[in-house]
């Protein structure tokens, strides 16, 4: 495929104008070829709720019990408070980075530079790992299903190629591709749901998850190690803001939407399992296999054929995860090539996609070899390689939402720019305190999710210390052999 390279004039402020990039590059992603539906889908599909349901949920009811919808509740809430300066700053600065932009903007090239790489090791994990899971389900469902077996790895790396395949398409049919796995995967939950509420529960229906007497629960503040991470992937509003229709509405409007509805399709869900499950099997089922609760509750309440279905669906929630992270990993990519963080090469925008050529085809091919070096070791697919490769993503992500809500404070610090006091001191100044409050409980209980002492979580953190040090060093470099940064 034949890409743009036409450069742009170099200079321009990111605050005020399109993002600037260097020479032989291009002069920016398609314009205008998505809407606030796509970016919804985009979020939602990065979130992958049925995966999240089965796979976290049953894992959440073992330490928080009735308590569990509260638990998706409150990290909504942060969210939606985040998401105040987050658009407000969106309405001002327009670029493929995000997180990485605004960081930029508002503490300066060289922390930029450093959360950028950040950034990316933290997704390129997330990608690897859901490719994995998805392989693992994928052979999990063909051999149940249909009586085929295939490798897990043979899975894996297949999806991997098929997601690199969708994803250099344009953005647009990557979005319908979404939004009908989407659909889908929202149908099986609503057919499960409805099933359960028709039936009555399992000893009737009851509001006491609700109650205020369950925000005193012991175990709620370790399960919101599972909930926090069950938002992650929302800030890809951002990601495609030189590629929406009108960025200054979509990307705020697309936001609000997808946190909303991300936490009240995760709380309803949960209390409908709660009332599933009901109290007086409560501890019967969760000292059972955690990974067949919510399928052995469909097949109760919404018969085999749904839970076949169901089978089916987890496989096209993992690879709409997939294929979402991919998209965002591809954008740092191209981001970071434009502002020279990495060889230049990687901001080429296809001519005939419009979307991210040799940084797409880059994250795809790091993704298949990282996962056919995992397939020559003994490591344990899901309990060792997806929590290895996921764990730091959690990690970066936090920190990264605590950088960029110091980052819209001090942004709004030098000038209100239309900006109302809750948009711009209020709202993230409770942001930050709540997140850096959420990346302590992760630190403090993360134990709980890898099953690995203190001293070896800490190794999680090595590749984003490692990955901000190379992004400051390299933005040194350039400053002192007086190289341009420009915007992402």
């Amino acid at each position: 495929m034949a890409d743009k390279t036409e450069p742009r004039p170099a200079g321009t402020h990111p605050a005020t104008h399109p993002a600037t990039h260097p020479p032989g590059s291009t002069p920016g992603l398609r314009a205008g070829t998505i809407n606030s539906r796509h970016l919804v889908f985009f979020v939602i599909a990065a979130a992958a709720p049925l995966t999240i349901l089965v796979g976290f949920a049953p894992l959440g009811l073992m330490s928080a019990g009735a308590a569990l919808p509260v638990g998706y509740i409150v990290p909504g809430i942060v969210y939606l408070l985040f998401a105040v300066g987050f658009t407000a700053m969106s309405r001002h600065i327009r670029g493929a980075g995000a997180f990485y932009a605004y960081i930029t903007e508002g503490l300066g090239t060289i922390v930029g530079a450093g959360s950028s790489v950040v950034a990316y090791v933290g997704y390129l994990g997330g990608q690897i790992g859901f490719v994995v899971a998805c392989g693992i389900f994928t052979s999990s469902t063909l051999d149940s299903l249909f009586g085929i077996s295939v490798p897990i790895y043979a899975c894996a790396l297949t999806i991997a190629v098929l997601v690199t395949v969708v994803g250099y398409n344009r953005v647009d049919i990557g979005a319908k591709v979404l939004a009908v796995l989407m659909a889908l995967e929202l149908g099986v939950l609503a057919v499960f749901c409805v099933a359960v509420l028709v039936k009555g529960g399992h000893e009737g229906l009851s509001l006491g998850s609700f109650s205020p007497s369950t925000f005193l629960t012991a175990g709620l503040a370790s399960v919101f190690v599972l909930t926090f991470t069950s938002f992650v992937g929302f800030e890809q509003t951002a990601i495609y803001s030189e590629e929406v229709v009108d960025p200054r509405r979509t990307v705020s409007q697309a936001t609000y939407t997808a946190v909303t509805v991300l936490a009240v399709v995760y709380s309803f869900c949960a209390w409908v399992i709660v009332q599933a499950v009901g109290p007086s099997r409560m501890v019967d089922f969760l000292g059972g296999d955690p990974s067949e609760l919510i399928f052995d509750l469909n097949s109760e309440f919404a018969g085999e054929m749904m839970t076949d279905v169901m089978h089916l669906l987890i496989v096209t929630s993992f690879f709409a995860g997939c294929l979402a992270l991919h998209n965002a990993c591809s954008r740092y990519l191209l981001a970071m090539g434009r502002t020279r963080i990495l060889p230049t090469v990687l901001a080429k925008v296809s001519a005939s996609t419009g979307t991210p050529s040799v940084a797409g085809i880059m994250q795809g091919a790091l993704t298949f070899l990282a996962i056919a070096g995992f397939a020559l070791t003994p490591a344990d697919p899901y309990t060792q390689v997806v929590l290895w490769t996921n764990t730091p993503t959690i990690l970066a992500v936090l920190a990264l939402q605590i950088l960029t809500s110091i980052a819209v404070l001090r942004f709004f610090s030098k000038g209100a720019r239309g900006e109302g006091l809750w948009q711009r001191l209020i709202a993230p100044s409770l942001a930050t305190v709540a997140l850096v409050v959420a990346l302590g409980f992760l630190q403090a209980n993360m134990g709980a999710m890898t099953g690995l002492t203190t001293a070896q979580n800490l190794l999680f953190v090595v590749p984003l210390v490692i990955a901000f040090v190379v992004g400051v060093l390299r933005s040194l470099w350039l400053r002192s052999h007086s190289i341009e940064e420009l915007s992402a």
